[in-house]
């Protein structure tokens, strides 16, 4: 599941992946992206994981590989909120390989997460 957090500006956009991601939750996300994309020549994400069990077709992973060497070359920052030993491994893992900033943030940290990425 994909929500869209309410504290996402136009030119930030925070979301909550949780349990498995189906391609129109996906397309949900990256048409919300693609809004700010238009407003804001500088955007940054903040992505909080909770029970995220990766995703529930292949048609979303399709997805997710297509943003992530596409679209996501034009992520400002992007805050990756959660406990999961691998998110906190992943995120020092791409940064070498992207535009973007990316920084971890423990979970419960999403006001500072959200301070950082939209600052």
């Amino acid at each position: 599941m994909i929500e869209i957090l309410g504290e996402s500006t136009d030119a930030c956009l925070g979301v909550h992946f949780s349990g498995k991601v189906t391609s129109e939750e996906y397309q949900k996300f990256l048409d919300a992206l693609g809004e700010r994309f238009k407003a804001s020549d500088k955007v940054s994400m903040v992505v909080e994981l909770s029970g995220f069990e990766f995703y529930g077709d292949f048609e979303s992973a399709k997805k997710d590989l297509k943003f992530g060497f596409g679209d996501y070359r034009r992520i400002h920052r992007a805050a990756f909120v959660g406990e999961q030993k691998w998110l906190e491994w992943f995120t020092r893992l791409i940064g070498p390989f992207t535009r973007a900033e990316e920084k971890h943030f423990s979970a419960g940290e999403i006001d500072a997460a959200f301070g950082w990425a939209c600052s």
